[in-house]
């Protein structure tokens, strides 16, 4: 922040940083739901057609006339329900959940092409002025999605780090079977995260609806990946036992901070991609000789300087 604030006086500007504003607040919230998944060991690679379709839904539900209060209970639901498929997939049935997650995201993304099949390529943007001002209401320049996005995470936060709730989470994935012979249900937190997740992705899809007043079928896609990103440079890990919902909105904020500095300094799209998957070889990267070190590999064998060692006992009888 410090340097887009030195290196260009557009940063500070007010429309700017509504841009900012609005852009971070959903990530945000999608974000502290991934992240939960990762202190468990897992991710979803479904939120961003979640997003689209809880949009999508709440949007038909406006428009076949019903209340403000249905409309989003059904965007909710859709979210919660696809959540809940992924767990049974991930904790019941065993699937992988990178293949079930995937597997979901492409289903989802096929509902929402048969939901608008023959709709007008902008989708639905007739709304209430009460349901778009969800999305556009402020007070004082700060817009109220991203006053309640920090709501989250400052509950989060709460509940990661001061309730059983939490400890349990952090215990199913620093070690999964440890946590399993202490008497945890594992497979029911597995479930739980999932469906986290999902009610998550759905609340930012119901918020992006009503800031944008419009809902089509491009809305979340490839989002994932950029989640997913911020979770791992906001300290989560793939290996599970790690993370914070603090961690998560610092996370989106670096990640909406570098592509806000592709647009003010007019550096072309194209690059964008490059350096964030760059920063996500980076993380995983660092992430992975972390995890070495906290099994006491030696930096000789991280580097290859020096073949692991081998059990003797492992070794077969000449």
């Amino acid at each position: 922040m410090i340097l887009l604030a030195w290196g260009s006086p557009a940063f500070l500007d007010s429309n700017n940083l509504d841009s900012l504003q609005t852009s971070m607040a959903p990530n945000m919230i999608i974000a502290i739901g991934m992240m939960v998944l990762f202190i468990v060991g897992l991710f979803d690679l479904s939120v961003g057609a979640v997003m689209g379709l809880s949009g999508i839904i709440t949007a038909l539900v406006l428009s076949a006339g019903y209340g403000m209060g249905a409309a989003i209970a059904c965007g909710l639901g859709v979210g919660i329900g696809i959540g809940l498929i992924n767990g049974l997939l991930v904790a019941v049935f065993g699937i992988n959940h990178l293949i079930a997650t995937l597997g979901v995201m492409y289903m989802t993304r096929g509902v929402i092409e048969v939901l608008l099949l023959g709709a007008p390529l902008a989708g639905f943007t007739s709304f209430p002025l009460a349901f778009t001002m969800l999305g556009n209401g402020s007070i004082v320049g700060v817009y109220w999605m991203f006053l309640f996005a920090l709501a989250l995470v400052v509950v989060g936060e709460f509940v990661l780090r001061r309730t059983v709730l939490g400890r349990r989470l952090y215990f199913t994935g620093g070690n999964h079977d440890a946590a399993r012979l202490i008497g945890i249900d594992t497979k029911r937190m597995q479930i739980g995260a999932l469906v986290f997740s999902g009610f998550m992705a759905a609340l930012a899809g119901v918020l992006v609806t009503a800031r944008i007043g419009m809902a089509n079928r491009y809305l979340g896609i490839g989002l994932e990946m950029n989640i997913i990103i911020a979770c791992l440079v906001g300290g989560g890990s793939i290996a599970g036992g790690k993370g914070s919902a603090i961690g998560a909105m610092l996370g989106v904020a670096f990640i909406s901070l570098i592509t806000n500095a592709f647009n003010l300094f007019e550096v072309p799209s194209e690059w964008q991609s490059s350096v964030i998957g760059a920063v996500l070889v980076v993380v995983v990267a660092i992430d992975g000789i972390l995890l070495l070190r906290k099994q006491r590999v030696s930096w000789q064998t991280i580097l290859g300087w020096r073949s692991p060692r081998r059990n003797s006992a492992t070794l077969p009888a000449e």
